[in-house]
Order: C-alpha cells, then structure tokens, then sequence
C-alpha cells in the first residue's frame, strides 16, 4: 500500500473548512423579503431581550427588598432577643418571632418565613413553627439546609465565621440569615437563624414577568409591521430599479430619472445607471457610426471607379462624334450629372480614407457647403476666412475634415439666432491653426478642459469628444475657451514633415 502524497493530504486537512462555511443558510427569497424579514425579527429579538432583562431586573430588587426586609427584622431581634434569652423567656421569644413570621403551629411545615433560636447548648431555645423544630432539641437543618449550601454541615458553622450578621444564603427555595446574639456584656448567648421562602416574591415577581410579557407582545405586534412596512418601503425604489435595469425601453430612462433625483444611496445608484445608459447609447451611436462610414467608403470606391469609365467613354462621344443640338443638350447633362455624382463619391472617400491625400483649401470651402442646412434651420451666418496657399498642406485631410465639420455643427446648434459664426483657417509656426467663434451658451465645464479624452462623455458633447479624439491621433489639440458669451475652438495640428 503506498503512501498518499502530500497534496493528498493537504485536501483532506483543508475540506472541512470548505463545509464550515455554509454554517448559516441564505434566506430564501429577494432582498425585498428578506431584509423586511430580518428587520423585524431584529426588532422580536430586541423585545424578547429587553423582557428578559426587565425580569432579570425586576427578580433582583425584589430578592433586595427581602434582604432589606430581613436585616430590619434580624436588627430588631439583636437587640431584643439577648434579653428573654438570659430571662429563660421562651414564651416571649416565640411571640418575638411570630410577630415578624406569623403563627406556623397551624400552617403547612414550608411556609413563607422561619426563625429558629439556638442556645449555647446547640439546642433550639424556641423557634417560629415548634412542629418543624421542637424547643429544647437538636435542630434538624434538613429541612432549610439543601445538601451543597456553602459546603457546610449546618447554618451554626456559618455563625462561628460570622460573630455578626452573615451575609444572605441561598438554600434551596430558602433564603438564610444568620446572626450570633450577644448580650450588653459581649458573651454569645445564641445563634439566630432566619429563614425567608422565595414565595414571599414569587407571587409579586409571577405577576410582573406576565405584565412585561404582555407588554412586550403589544410592542412586537406594534412595531414588528410597521418596521416590515417601513423597510418596504425603503427598498421599493431599489425594486424600482432592478425593473428598469431589467427592461429595454424609453420607461428605463424615465424610472431612472425619477430616482436619481433621490438624496441617498438608491439615487446615486439609479444615477449611476442612467449615466451607464448614455455611455451605452453613445457607444452604440459611434459605431453605428463607424460602420456607416465603413458602407460609405465601400459604396463610394465601387461607385468611383465606373463612374471614371462612363464619363471618359461620354467625353471621348463628345469629342469624335457629331450630334444634333437636342442630343448634344442631354450628353451635356449627362456629363454634369455624372460629374457631381463623382464629385460626391470622392467627398465620402476624403471622409472615409484620410490618410490618402492631404489637405487642400477647397476641403474648407465644402465643410461651409455641407454646414449650410444647419444654418438656414438655426438662422445663423458664417464668415469665413481661409489664408491658405493653394496647394496640398501636409495634414491628413479625414481627420482635419470631420473635426472641423463637428465643431462647426456644434457651433451652429450652440448660437444664439441671428448671429454669425466665425472660420478663420491659416498656417502658423509650422502648424495648421483652425478658430470658430460662436456667440451663445457656454459649453459644459467638462469639455473645457484641453485633455485628450480617454472615454465617452457623461454628459453633452459627443461631437467636440469624437473631434479631440481624431486629432489626438493625429497628433493635434482642441481647447475650448467661452469669455464674453462667446465661445472659441480652436485646432492646432502640427505639419507631418515630409
């Protein structure tokens, strides 16, 4: 038989921590039972806890006011017992005991009180219930001494500790006090004991401990619903939420509107979700957004390269051949047509393919043509000035193209009516500088800062976000500035060097 190895051995030492684990099993059910659930078996807890406290608390000053009751007594009888006892009065002492413990002749043997009075000789001189200890007899204990009390024989062992009045002893149903009487002169002549049944508080203390059940069920049937209510309610928003997280439509953004105008934990969290929605949205705006120019720059080359084809065989028609006036007028359209339809094919291409070519001047002049839609909608002008050599400048046209038309567009929805944007494109230091005034609001506090972004924006502004990150590849900048209710951006991309 081999030898299991170590690995082996170390499994089996660590598998019973594994099943310590699932000591206490997960309640069933969601969170919007079990917290109410918990809750108010907390609150169960709490009221059975501070019952059993006030039971506790109320049997400890009822057993003190015995004890006080008790040293009164025993005082008295210090003081008053010497006496009869050096009188050989046994009449008189038993009347001085029954005063205080009552008549127990004719009661039953375990009654609510006992005192017995023991001579120097160890026996008793008289006592409270003569039946149970007969005068001028040895005393039998058994009746209050339970076996164990202090590891004792007898209460007289705990007098010859004690030369006064010893401290309570719990015997059994009996609580014991024990004094060692004296006389004016200081001899011992006797040994009291005092015996008081816990029926004397039972009564008192049955009757409190059902007043503080009962008052402790009234408050568990009170406080347990309404703190199962309470808690409902409190965890109803976080319902609310987990519903629209778990739907997919305009009620998802309403919901989570709703309760992100909540001041705690369900509002910060339902807040937090609503951003995550637009982070997904405008995600999944940018690629639509990328396929599209994907499908445009597929559409755009297959189109480009027969239109080529067309309008050279039309061209070569219209130099060689001979025509009458009506069809040379629709060769002329023809040829326009399929001019301005390869004019819009190799615009998307410049879109879609910007490391192709560089940038030209005309580029600016046809964002200004493609803007125009949005101005006449927003009633806004636009000047524009273009100091540009008229020949290709070193920057990649796609990128430079669609920053500027996004800054552009943004300009014309950000102006007041009736105003005027303003384009100034010119070279310098060794830089293509590009500004655009606009008058109007100022842009969100978050988009004014000169950082290269490093994901969606949380609020408005997809567009100046997709402008910084092109030219960021690029190795360009955008900042935004907003003085005097107007708003400047401002390009500046470096010439790549040829």
């Amino acid at each position: 038989m081999s030898a299991a190895p170590p690995g082996d051995s170390e499994r089996t030492a660590t598998a019973p921590k594994a099943v310590r684990l699932r000591v206490l099993p997960e309640l069933p059910g969601g969170l919007l039972l079990r917290l109410p659930l918990i809750a108010a078996t907390l609150v169960a807890l709490a009221a059975l806890l501070m019952a059993a406290g006030l039971g506790l608390l109320t049997r400890q000053y009822l057993i003190e006011d015995v004890d006080a009751g008790a040293y009164q007594a025993v005082t008295a009888w210090d003081k008053s017992l010497p006496i009869l006892i050096q009188q050989d009065n046994v009449w008189g002492a038993y009347e001085a005991l029954t005063s205080v413990t009552g008549d127990q002749v004719a009661s039953t043997p375990q009654g609510a009180s006992l005192a017995v009075i023991v001579g120097t000789s160890d026996q008793v001189f008289a006592s409270s219930d003569p039946k149970l200890f007969p005068t001028a007899q040895v005393p039998v204990w058994t009746p209050l001494w339970a076996p164990g009390s202090l590891r004792v024989n007898s209460p007289l062992s705990v007098a010859s500790a004690h030369p006064g009045l010893s401290p309570p002893i719990q015997s059994g149903n009996w609580r014991i006090y024990i004094s060692a009487l004296r006389a004016d002169s200081g001899a011992s002549v006797g040994t009291l004991v005092y015996a008081v049944s816990d029926a004397l508080y039972r009564q008192r203390l049955t009757s409190m401990t059902w007043w503080v059940a009962n008052v402790t069920l009234l408050a568990m049937a009170v406080f347990a619903p309404i703190v199962w209510v309470l808690t409902r309610r409190m965890l109803a928003p976080l319902a609310r939420l987990q519903d629209a997280m778990a739907r997919s439509d305009d009620a998802t953004r309403r919901i989570s509107a709703e309760l992100a105008a909540r001041n705690d934990e369900v509002g910060r969290l339902a807040a937090a979700f609503g951003r995550l929605l637009e982070q997904a949205e405008r995600a999944r705006r940018a690629e639509n957004l990328a396929a599209a120019g994907a499908l445009a720059a597929a559409t755009a080359h297959e189109i480009n390269n027969p239109l080529g084809g067309m309008l050279n065989a039309l061209r070569t028609a219209k130099r060689f051949g001979q025509f009458d006036a009506t069809t040379g007028q629709a060769i002329d359209l023809l040829d326009r047509g399929l001019e301005q339809l390869r004019s819009i094919a190799q615009t998307l291409l410049a879109q879609t393919r910007p490391d192709e070519r560089d940038l030209l001047p005309k580029d600016f002049t046809d964002l200004i043509e493609i803007i125009q839609p949005c101005q006449h909608e927003r009633d806004v002008q636009v000047q524009y000035r273009i100091d540009l050599p008229n020949a290709p400048i070193a920057v990649a046209a796609g990128p430079m193209r669609q920053a500027t038309l996004n800054i552009l567009l943004n300009a014309c929805h950000a102006a007041l009516p009736g105003s005027t944007i303003e384009l100034d494109v010119d070279l310098h230091g060794g830089a293509l500088c590009v500004r655009v005034h606009n008058r109007g609001a100022a842009p969100p506090a978050a988009l004014l800062a000169a950082v290269a972004p490093t994901s969606i924006p949380e609020e408005s502004g997809f567009g100046l976000w997709e402008s910084r990150r092109l030219l960021s590849d690029v190795g360009g900048t955008l900042r935004l500035a907003h003085a005097n209710g107007i708003t400047t951006a401002t390009i500046d991309i470096p010439l790549r060097r040829r």
